[in-house]
């Protein structure tokens, strides 16, 4: 049917829908509803004639392959050559099992698996000799005459790479979307235990948890000191807003500081306050700093350990006398405040350093709380997966199901960042996987914030899973500390302390000077 035939059609359906309108006769919306999809379908058909899909094929910056029925490669595109540095004349003409066996371009193909099963199939793929780590697609396109027969597979290629620039800005995407996440700010202020979201509450029922949660029960009705160790995003935090919610100053003010975050030269106005005119460019009327804020309430002072060590000897002083001078002032301040002090610094490190007042330490030091990291708590996995994936399903209006063998992986990553990398991750696949009946594990290892220059071991399929992340681990160890000179380098390179470096090392036979 000609373009003018096609549009004939869709003219005498309309016109038939208006004369139907026009009568005044009761209406069937849904037969009313197939008429207008019909045209609506029709006009597509015309307008989109035209398109050179070749053109548009050509230039796509995905990795695009098109074999047929028998396997055979028809088509490779400028970006799957650009990409994979394997030129289409090896391949065009080839059948792809052929080429899989010789394990010269690729270790895995999608386009077997697509023909036998006959649907999507998703792959964790090596692409050139092992080398562009990445994700492929195969998608099966039917054929018109017989909708059982695959005509084609069409087999897209992502390198792992661009889901980690994905990731690297994943966060900056979120913020933009619900303009209301409010992370990285220096201060957070509460007027009372109700006013601390649903989200910050302690999830894990693991032995670790459980001792975490006595210590609470103990603590909270207290006025005892409380200094929080733990790494960077293990949830420190949530330990800092559980003590508060259960003790008796859970309706008075709760202030949180962030110590790394204020500048060294605002950090002291901003604690202490200030009086008017006590230095250039300060209000006139003088200014109440963050400790009379939480006066009779509690003062959360997070990442303490980078607090300058000129500020460490007025905390100090303030602890002891429990009052302070504002900055410019004479008359002290009475305090009635309980102090909890968090930091992912190993504090005794900094006292031998130098950098740390060892008398502040000991003074924070009452009731010391560690939070294990995530990967040394993994039974707490899956209930921090359902916490957040129900707290953001709610949020975007959106439901994602994770399978067991989703649960098995996610269980088994190390999470170097702890729990705030799996919250992200959870809103990413919220936001992003909702319409997947199903999410492949290939999928999930793309996701992972990993550096792609690492992301690849040898692998065979014979290996259990715990296996294959021990490879992975073993790997990524060698290849991320390799030059260094010390294992406080190390650690710091891996964001972990210096211990867990010097445990893993001995499990994989490894140590810093063998590391070339």
């Amino acid at each position: 049917m000609t373009d003018r035939e096609i549009m004939r059609q869709a003219e005498r359906k309309v016109t038939g829908l208006i004369d139907l309108l026009s009568t005044g006769q009761p209406v069937n919306f849904q037969e009313m509803r197939k008429k207008l999809v019909e045209v609506r379908g029709d006009i597509h058909k015309v307008t989109t004639s035209d398109i050179d899909y070749q053109v548009v094929v050509d230039n796509l910056d995905d990795n695009i392959l098109i074999a047929n029925s028998q396997e055979e490669i028809l088509y490779v595109n400028p970006a799957y050559e650009k990409h994979t540095g394997i030129a289409k004349e090896a391949l065009i003409g080839h059948k792809v099992s052929n080429v899989l066996k010789s394990q010269q371009y690729f270790t895995v193909a999608t386009v077997p698996d697509v023909l036998k099963r006959k649907e999507k199939v998703m792959k964790l793929a090596y692409m050139n000799a092992r080398k562009n780590p990445g994700i492929v697609v195969g998608v099966p396109i039917f054929s018109k005459d017989d909708p059982k027969e695959i005509q084609y597979v069409v087999a897209t290629n992502r390198g792992l790479s661009s889901y980690v620039d994905l990731r690297d800005n994943f966060t900056e995407f979120i913020n933009t979307l619900t303009q209301m996440h409010k992370d990285n700010e220096a201060v957070h202020i509460y007027n009372s235990s109700d006013n601390i979201s649903d989200e910050h509450t302690m999830i894990g029922s693991g032995p670790g948890m459980q001792q975490i949660k006595r210590f609470i029960e103990n603590v909270s009705q207290t006025d005892a000191t409380v200094l929080i160790t733990g790494e960077s995003g293990a949830g420190k935090e949530l330990i800092a807003d559980a003590i508060y919610k259960n003790s008796k100053r859970a309706n008075m003010p709760f202030i949180k500081i962030n110590c790394s975050s204020i500048p060294a030269s605002l950090l002291e106005s901003e604690l202490f306050g200030y009086e008017k005119g006590a230095f250039s460019g300060a209000s006139a009327n003088g200014k109440k700093g963050l400790f009379e804020a939480a006066n009779h309430g509690t003062l959360l002072l997070d990442e303490i350990g980078d607090m300058p060590m000129e500020l460490q000897a007025k905390l100090l002083r303030a602890i002891q006398s429990s009052e302070i001078t504002r900055v410019g002032g004479t008359k002290p301040i009475a305090l009635d405040i309980r102090l909890i002090a968090a930091t992912n610094c190993h504090l005794r490190e900094k006292i031998a350093n130098g950098t740390f007042r060892s008398d502040l330490y000991y003074r924070l030091h009452v009731i010391p709380i560690n939070v294990p990291p995530l990967r040394e708590r993994r039974e707490d996995i899956p209930l921090l997966c359902r916490h957040y994936l129900d707290i953001f399903s709610e949020r975007y209006d959106r439901t994602v199901h994770l399978s067991d063998e989703n649960m098995e992986v996610l269980t088994s990553y190390s999470w170097p960042g702890n729990i705030r990398e799996l919250r992200n991750i959870m809103e990413y696949l919220t936001v992003c996987c909702a319409d997947m009946e199903t999410i492949e594990t290939s999928f999930l290892y793309g996701i992972f914030d990993i550096d792609s220059s690492n992301a690849y071991v040898e692998l065979n399929q014979n290996m259990s899973l715990n296996d294959a992340v021990s490879s992975y681990e073993k790997e990524y160890l060698k290849n991320t500390i390799k030059g260094v000179k010390n294992l406080k380098e190390a650690s710091q390179l891996l964001d972990v302390d210096i211990s867990t470096v010097s445990r893993k090392l001995k499990q994989y036979g490894l140590s810093i000077k063998n590391i070339k």
